[in-house]
């Protein structure tokens, strides 16, 4: 004999799928957010291209050298990623 207290009420179908959509639809969004953060990071290396080159080649300050770094790890690790990056840069030098 099972108290109230402890049985688990009968939902309808509707209410216990809802977290699974919310849920669904937060992984959907926050990897539609990640795309287009990682796209606008990696175009934005074409117009601020010198301001690297100078901070990489220490005649500036770092930051922009620090920035870019996990981009220019991803493209010493992915040629095809570099080839498509050094075709954008050449677009804006």
């Amino acid at each position: 004999m099972e108290s109230e207290l402890t049985s688990a009420p009968d939902l309808p179908e509707t209410e216990t799928a809802l977290p699974q959509r919310s849920r669904r639809r937060y992984i959907i969004s926050y990897l539609i957010q990640l795309a287009i953060f990682l796209t606008i990071y990696i175009l934005s290396i074409g117009p601020l291209f010198w301001q690297w080159f100078a901070s990489y080649h220490s005649m500036s300050s770092p930051f922009f050298a620090a920035f870019y770094m996990p981009l220019l790890l991803a493209c010493d690790l992915c040629p095809p990623l570099a080839d498509g990056v050094n075709w954008y840069i050449n677009l804006w030098i």
